[in-house]
């Protein structure tokens, strides 16, 4: 399975360097992140980084590609809304040294949204008031084997178009009527008049978010109205900013597929490889476990080295490093880590080992509160594609 992952990546860069000469972006991704996207989860994660890589070696198609991804992944009503093939473009965009800083801050802001009320966390409580309704009532104030939490807006076209096709769901409306299942109509924006004289079905629970807390403190990722949450008995989201009640009501008659749809881990999903690792030098290191603390500190830093670094490491480096590193990556960035782990100090000499099966150059920076390992990844061309900050153990010494 490895291998035949690592031949589709490698795959991917010769088929977008085709694309890329014969067909105008950034229609010509399209058809790619539609399949994609068909992928079960962890491979679709893969395929997607590699994507990102590949295009990080031109500016211009790296933005394209981060348009559309915004485009078809974030929205709802698109036939391939994925939030976490979303996330997994914009942790790229984050962490790589294509953007520019105010971009980056975008695509952090985003990425921060996205994470609100992920799939398999516990949706954050809001209060609500109905109509009628004088006493404030709150998300977990109700008990059902799901809630359906529906966002909308009165003036909304689309919205009374899934309001009525809610009324007229004899599947959803069974499980209403069998306490099975809990519609909550949220209106979250201020025009309380207009959403007041807005007539929902009686099958669900009408509320306004009176506090304004899911704007205000920005508690859901609401990107279009209409759109649906689906939580679980235990107010866990299973499905996260969805626009097709059609999938919505095939999840409630397949509970199974609940865990057979699980999204991985985005900590598994590598986010900076090479496409062509080269054959072992070293054994390759076992990595720290993710709760180790260093490793929860390098996730903080990683990225940092990708955008900069001092001047001051840039002439520490080995030479034959330097022949395959531009200086301009490293302006800077140590200055970031030293917020954190004090004042830099020496680093150890350069080798060459395998770091997640990826041929690399290592060394052990030495900071007043500890080490950190930097790892440096190329390709066949000697080309460096990646540049990651790891805790030492990672680093085999």
């Amino acid at each position: 399975m490895k291998k035949l992952i690592l031949t589709v990546i490698v795959a991917i860069a010769g088929w977008l360097g085709m694309q890329a000469q014969s067909t105008p972006a950034p229609e010509k991704y399209n058809e790619f992140i539609e399949q994609i996207a068909e992928q079960n989860p962890t491979t679709a994660s893969i395929l997607m980084n590699a994507t990102m890589e590949s295009l990080s070696k031109d500016a211009k198609d790296y933005r394209q590609m981060l348009e559309l991804a915004e485009r078809r992944f974030s929205d709802p009503a698109d036939p391939i809304h994925n939030e976490y093939l979303y996330m997994i473009v914009l942790n790229h965009a984050v962490e790589n040294y294509v953007l520019s800083a105010t971009e980056k801050e975008k695509q952090r802001l985003l990425l921060e949204g996205a994470k609100k009320n992920m799939e398999g966390s516990i949706a954050a409580d809001f209060d609500f008031v109905t109509p009628d309704g004088k006493d404030v009532q709150h998300l977990k104030d109700l008990h059902a084997d799901n809630i359906l939490v529906f966002f909308n807006n009165p003036d909304c076209e689309a919205c009374e178009t899934v309001k009525e096709r809610l009324s007229t769901n004899e599947f959803i409306n069974q499980l209403v009527k069998d306490k099975k299942l809990i519609v909550l109509a949220i209106y979250p924006y201020d025009d309380q008049k207009m959403w007041k004289k807005t007539k929902y079905p009686k099958m669900m629970i009408n509320g306004w978010n009176q506090s304004r807390q899911i704007e205000y403190a920005e508690l859901y990722d609401l990107p279009t109205l209409p759109c649906f949450y689906l939580l679980d008995k235990d107010y866990k989201v299973l499905m996260k900013n969805e626009g097709s009640l059609n999938k919505v009501e095939a999840r409630l008659k397949n509970p199974e597929a609940q865990a057979m749809a699980a999204s991985p881990d985005l900590k598994t999903v590598p986010t900076h490889q090479a496409q062509q690792p080269k054959p072992a030098v070293k054994q390759q290191p076992v990595p720290a476990p993710a709760d180790d603390p260093k490793t929860i500190l390098s996730e903080q830093l990683l990225g940092y080295l990708i955008n900069n670094q001092s001047q001051e490491m840039y002439d520490h480096m080995a030479s034959v490093i330097k022949e395959r590193v531009q200086a301009n990556y490293f302006d800077g960035a140590l200055k970031q880590v030293e917020a954190q782990m004090g004042k830099y100090q020496s680093h150890e000499a350069w080798e060459i080992q395998l770091v997640r099966g990826i041929k690399s150059y290592t060394s052990l920076m030495h900071f007043e509160n500890g080490p950190l390992g930097i790892v440096i990844f190329y390709d066949t061309d000697n080309n460096v594609v990646g540049l990651n900050i790891v805790p030492p153990e990672v680093i085999n010494k």
